[in-house]
């Protein structure tokens, strides 16, 4: 019932770090994250059908993030555990993916 060998991880990005620049949201970071990750994996947008995010910024980050980004998710997970939820989401997106709900998880 392992997720080991039928999902793996295939583009990984982070956004700009430190100062960058006014006007600047965390939107706008996680979507320049997104595009390099999407590129990373050979991936478009358009492939996304899961979503995981965490934030402290936004009540509901996947509605926030998938509005933001144009990506209307099969499944979404918006766990929030503090600094682990990425943690928790890459297992989550692995049981997601393993399960059916989802083909290319994005986790923000």
């Amino acid at each position: 019932m392992s997720p080991r060998g039928k999902v793996a991880v295939v583009g990984v990005a982070e956004s700009d770090l430190g100062e960058v620049g006014p006007g600047f949201t965390p939107l706008d970071l996680i979507g320049q994250a997104t595009i390099r990750a999407l590129e990373d994996a050979g991936l478009a947008k358009s492939d996304v059908d899961g979503l995981f995010s965490a934030s402290p910024y936004y009540h509901m980050p996947t509605l926030s993030v998938g509005e933001y980004l144009g990506i209307r998710p099969r499944y979404s997970d918006a766990t929030s555990m503090g600094g682990s939820s990425f943690v928790s989401h890459l297992f989550h997106a692995a049981a997601a993916i393993d399960a059916g709900l989802c083909e290319v998880a994005l986790i923000t």
